[in-house]
């Protein structure tokens, strides 16, 4: 079990990149996965309180920012997790987005060590775009390749997903924005982005494990492959490096402590990308709450 706990832990190290049409991902998002799959709650009846925050494109004026909050327990007598997620992201001077929705899952367990998880998500988000923050150094652009009046889109929104995990194997699959098939391909709607990930877990000594990933998204625009590793360094340290096609080389470190988890994530961006801005920075915050009196917080996802 303890072994599924570490593993659990991480799941798609680097689902980074945002996107002002559709989806936004994050580094450290893999610590609390509910966000981009509702399957991804663990088997431990804790609180779990999760932020994170990303500074896009350092030193760029108007640059994205974007910040996360979820909460999520797990109710043993019912198998079942519940979860809640709100996200804000600035992905321009003039564009932002909101999301909030509630996460179910229902989890299987098929022996010990090996469960399985599928969970659906319900909520809305709203989008808004408002020319008058925009500066053109041509004026004839407004109207003609920007939109010259506010716009404000609230729409439902549901995702749905599915989680296996063993000791040694994470695999998982999700839809999100599955009323995007009806809407329109505008800017303010969001299209169906799709998440598939697996995960192996190789103790290498009692003080080390080393957990190489590969993930593959589609967020309504680009298609993404990520590579990754993750080592984990005894009871409180671990980091991680990897890579995503053709844009960014990431890494990773952090600290556990009882019930509190702290975290950081750099972007160092190549090619095109890199003539916009050189790096991204992101800072995770998490507290683990135990719901049992006299027992402390254990991490497990």
């Amino acid at each position: 079990m303890k072994k599924l706990c570490w593993f659990v832990c991480f799941i798609v190290l680097g689902l980074v990149s945002v996107h002002a049409q559709n989806d936004f991902s994050l580094n450290e998002q893999l610590f609390s996965r509910i966000a981009i799959n509702p399957a991804g709650i663990g088997n431990s009846a804790n609180v779990n309180i999760f932020s994170v925050s990303r500074f896009q494109y350092a030193g760029m004026q108007g640059a994205p920012f974007t910040t996360m909050l979820n909460v999520q327990t797990y109710i043993e007598k019912a198998k079942s997790g519940i979860g809640a997620s709100f996200s804000y992201d600035q992905s321009g001077i003039a564009y932002q987005q909101m999301q909030a929705k509630v996460v179910y899952a229902y989890n299987l367990n098929f022996g010990k060590n090996n469960i399985f998880s599928f969970g659906v998500g319900l909520g809305i988000y709203n989008k808004m775009f408002d020319p008058s923050k925009h500066i053109l150094d041509d004026p004839t652009e407004m109207g003609e390749t920007i939109p010259d009046r506010f716009q404000n889109n609230t729409k439902f929104d549901a995702s749905f997903g599915i989680e296996y995990a063993n000791p040694y194997i994470l695999i998982g699959a999700s839809v999100n924005h599955i009323p995007g098939y009806f809407y329109d391909k505008t800017t303010l709607n969001s299209q169906p982005a799709y998440y598939a990930y697996a995960r192996g877990a190789i103790p290498c000594s009692e003080k080390f494990m080393l957990a190489p990933a590969v993930a593959y998204y589609y967020t309504g625009q680009f298609h993404v492959i990520d590579v990754n590793a993750t080592g984990f360094i005894g009871k409180y340290f671990y980091v991680g490096l990897g890579y995503r096609t053709e844009t960014t080389g990431y890494a990773m470190v952090g600290f556990d402590w009882k019930w509190l988890r702290i975290g950081y994530a750099c972007d160092v961006n190549f090619g095109k990308l890199s003539k916009v801005a050189w790096t991204s920075h992101e800072i995770m915050l998490s507290f683990n709450i135990s719901t049992k009196r006299g027992e402390n917080g254990k991490w497990i996802y």
